[in-house]
């Protein structure tokens, strides 16, 4: 077989998709060096209008306006196939991504995110295209009859696939995340590193890269936890909520506040309680990490579906609003037993080798078509 040339495509709306697309990029690298892989952002392929409506308008809808994010996520659902397609404008809106497609002889695509599949729906000629569904359910986006391959979250949604897309194969992979979280520090030498107390319970605060929560859970866990439980409160791109969970004036002890942090894993190891939210990256590391989750305010729509296949699995708490998040805190750090409980929940759902599996599938599908064209 001739080393294969694989094109790997993200859409940064959000930062999961890019995430997942870099989590693969590194497992062809390490387990398939032969192979040339390039990894391209659509986005930044696309026009700067482009950009800031795609790439910007699912941020600011969700994290301002929830219910009407809700309406726009059920209005374009359903169990048929997806029906959007771009035609002759998507071919002119991303004529950069057709220069890439044109520029090498690519053996296969796979796509974190369902655009280059609509794109695809719309005609040309594309390579054999796989898609990585980043969420544990299913919007009808991601219903694509042009996929070539899926790789999925979990064994219920290989069996949906193949009642909605017959005959199309779906691996239940995990969602690909970064081969960091595999091979993570234990607790012990995570609080050593990030000099946190090694005999104190901590609980970890996260709301992805836009900081979408965190200020609203940090203030309820500083009314529902006991005093000697340690908060730390990661606020990323929400500078508002840094500056002014900081104005609190808190002690360390009680209370870190930080931006970006480097290293997040190494934080999620060190706690024992994580409260995020249950993006579909952000929640894989969690289970990959075995941490007791708190999953809060679960944006309607991917998010909500998220977080109930967590909880019906005991991996995770779920809590919708403030009330629900003080109860959620006070019952992790109480009930005798159940933060275990958690993290035992969140190691059976696990996937931590998902990328590992989805390089692997995709340099063997690869393989196999070389196989049949030689022999025909």
């Amino acid at each position: 077989m001739n080393d294969p040339k694989i094109l790997v495509v993200s859409v940064s709306t959000g930062t999961g998709h890019v995430r997942a697309a870099e989590a693969v990029c590194t497992a062809l690298a390490r387990r398939h060096p032969g192979v040339y892989v390039r990894h391209v952002d659509l986005l930044e392929l696309a026009p700067a209008w482009v950009k800031a409506f795609y790439g910007k308008a699912f941020e600011k809808v969700a994290a301002h306006a929830p219910s009407l994010w809700k309406e726009i996520y059920h209005a374009t659902d359903g169990d048929e196939h997806d029906r959007a397609r771009w035609a002759a404008a998507g071919r002119f809106v991303f004529r950069e991504f057709r220069r890439v497609l044109d520029a090498e002889r690519w053996d296969a695509c796979l796509s974190t995110h369902f655009l280059p599949c609509q794109l695809a729906s719309g005609g040309g000629e594309f390579p054999p295209l796989s898609l990585v569904v980043t969420d544990f359910t299913l919007h009808r986006v991601w219903v694509q009859p042009c996929a070539s391959r899926y790789f999925v979250a979990t064994d219920e949604l290989v069996a949906e696939l193949g009642r909605r897309v017959p005959g199309v194969p779906a691996l239940a992979t995990g969602i690909p995340i970064s081969p960091d979280v595999a091979s993570a520090v234990s607790r012990d030498e995570a609080r050593a590193a990030l000099g946190l107390p090694a005999d104190r319970r901590i609980a970890l605060i996260v709301g992805g890269g836009l900081g979408i929560g965190v200020e609203e859970s940090a203030r309820a866990a500083l009314q529902a936890t006991p005093r000697d439980v340690q908060l730390v409160a990661v606020c990323a791109r929400n500078d508002s909520a840094r500056e002014r969970l900081q104005a609190l004036g808190l002690s360390a002890e009680r209370l870190q506040v930080h931006g970006y942090v480097q290293g997040l894993t190494t934080w999620m190891s060190a706690a024992d309680l994580v409260a995020t939210k249950p993006g579909g990256l952000s929640l894989s590391e969690g289970l990959a990490l075995g941490c007791a989750l708190l999953l809060t305010r679960p944006i309607p729509g991917a998010e909500e579906g998220n977080a109930r296949v967590a909880e019906a699995n005991g991996a995770a708490l779920v809590a919708n609003t403030t009330d629900e998040i003080r109860a959620a805190f006070t019952r992790a750090f109480s009930a005798p037993g159940l933060l275990q409980r958690l993290a035992d929940g969140a190691r059976g759902m696990a996937r931590p080798h998902a990328a590992d599996h989805v390089a692997d599938a995709l340099v063997a599908s690869v393989g196999r078509r070389e196989e049949v064209g030689v022999s025909a």
